[in-house]
């Protein structure tokens, strides 16, 4: 609103209309307030941050371990019999991830910081819980795979000297993890590759006795040059369907007939069976196995014999060379985990982060002071409005602030007047 007088135009406002300069006329009278409230916040922040607990954190970061090959991928590059059975399945930094967030390689972690007796105080039903005592014991643990390929090991603990030692823990046992379920599945291997090599040991010498004792009986004999050249191939294409078959049943005592390696063996029995059925069905006079004419029947018994013992053998030098790689293996790592960043003692915490919390406390402390303060300049105003008053009467009373407000006025003269 507006007038002219004397030529000048003044402005003034009308009653609710609401200047900048009336806000800061409310701010400076209720100024005790707004300093008195904001100094209570800033003082409740330095107590509190001054109680809380101190953290600190340490991070050691390690190479996505790298997996070399074992000695029975080897042979089976060379030979085309064995497979690495620790790639059965995937060897990514995931592995690993998962590893470092068991409970079993916390559970080895913990038996390095703390004395044998705590699995009998911890868990459900017991002393205390187990995430509330690996906090107090160990801390807490985080693993990020980053994208260049490091897994990051991240511990925060209450003591400045320890935590580095807790994060530099899990990488220690995550190795010691790995190499023994590497040892543990070599071991399985190398156990039952024994008592298959014992199987085929008897059943060597079964047949070469049978052989030896069908020429003495009969005296029927064909030159090795002629059955070798002959037979060989066959032979070996059944011994090496039987060493696959052994394989393949090793396997699947720990793995599924949808696993990647299990399919692969599987092809590759039904394929080495196949081109024996097609050779089989394959007549030759210069055959001695499958002759177009036929043949006596104890030359036919001698090859039959002749053949068995040279399956038999070349079986067993399969299988002695698939128990002796599964027994390097057992004493072999090959997983290597390398660590690119060791963790070491911080050289500050990380909680609680007291300028911060003072900052924040004296920002939420200002704005719930001029709150307070125009809530107090309304109040003031509205106690000076007859009008108002009554409704600041009926407030009170339906908050039963004025019953209170009698009562306690009604105790401060039988205090007097004791």
């Amino acid at each position: 609103m507006a007038e002219m007088k004397n030529g000048e135009e003044f402005h003034y406002f009308e009653d609710d209309e609401i200047s900048l300069l009336d806000l800061l006329l409310v701010l400076a009278r209720q100024k005790k307030i707004i300093m008195g409230i904001t100094t209570l916040f800033v003082v409740v922040a330095i107590i509190a941050s001054l109680l809380m607990t101190k953290v600190y954190q340490a991070s050691t970061r390690i190479l996505n371990p790298v997996q070399r090959p074992s000695f029975a991928s080897l042979m089976e590059e060379k030979a085309g019999l064995m497979g690495d059975l620790l790639s059965l399945g995937p060897t990514g930094g995931n592995v690993y991830v998962s590893m470092l967030k068991s409970r079993s390689l916390q559970d080895q972690v913990l038996d390095r910081f703390v004395s044998n007796g705590w699995r009998d105080m911890v868990g459900a039903g017991k002393e205390m819980r187990r995430h509330d005592f690996v906090a107090e014991n160990i801390g807490e643990m985080s693993v990020t795979e980053e994208k260049n390929g490091t897994i990051l090991v991240t511990v925060s603990y209450t003591d400045q000297y320890k935590v580095a030692d807790i994060a530099n823990a899990y990488v220690e046992e995550l190795q010691h993890m790995a190499d023994h379920f590497f040892s543990t599945e070599a071991a399985q291997r190398r156990g039952y590759y024994e008592n298959e090599l014992d199987y085929a040991r008897e059943a060597l010498a079964q047949a070469e006795k049978s052989l030896r004792e069908f020429q003495e009986k009969t005296g029927v004999y064909m030159g090795d040059a002629q059955l070798t050249a002959n037979i060989q191939n066959r032979v070996n294409m059944r011994a090496q369907i039987a060493a696959r078959e052994i394989q393949l049943r090793s396997l699947l005592s720990y793995a599924t007939h949808q696993n990647p390696k299990v399919v692969k063996l599987e092809k590759e029995i039904n394929g080495l069976k196949e081109e024996i059925a097609r050779l089989e069905l394959v007549t030759d006079s210069g055959d001695p196995l499958n002759p177009v004419g036929g043949m006596p029947a104890a030359r036919f018994e001698y090859l039959e014999k002749f053949r068995d013992w040279k399956f038999q053998e070349v079986l067993y030098n399969t299988l002695l060379k698939m128990y002796e790689t599964s027994r390097l293996d057992e004493a072999y790592t090959p997983v290597t985990i390398l660590v690119l960043d060791k963790a070491v003692t911080p050289e500050q915490r990380i909680k609680p982060k007291r300028k911060m919390m003072v900052v924040l406390a004296a920002m939420l402390g200002l704005f719930v002071s001029i709150l307070c303060a125009f809530l107090a300049e309304a109040w003031s105003r509205a106690e000076k409005d007859p009008e108002q008053k009554k409704k600041l009467k009926e407030f009170k009373e339906a908050l039963g602030v004025h019953w209170l407000q009698r009562v306690l006025k009604g105790l401060v003269p039988s205090r007097s007047s004791r």
